[in-house]
């Protein structure tokens, strides 16, 4: 019984990574594959600065990925 699951499990994997790369926008960086979350941290730190560079006051929002990562199941 569980050998189908896992051959279930398998092909909707396969069929759902062949789908992924048209729902997933590219500025999505975190949790994919080949994108790390340090690439995140990179960007944030470039965006404040260039704020600071030019005097300009934004809005930023900071989101804690571990919890909205572990409570997605």
């Amino acid at each position: 019984m569980g050998a189908i699951y896992k051959i279930i499990s398998k092909v909707l994997s396969c069929r759902i990574n062949s789908v992924l790369p048209t729902v997933i926008d590219d500025s999505q960086l975190a949790f994919l594959k080949d994108r790390g979350m340090l690439d995140i941290v990179l960007v944030a730190n470039e965006v404040v600065e260039e704020l600071r560079r030019h005097k300009r006051s934004e809005l930023c929002l900071k989101v804690d990925y571990e919890k909205a990562y572990d409570s997605i199941r």
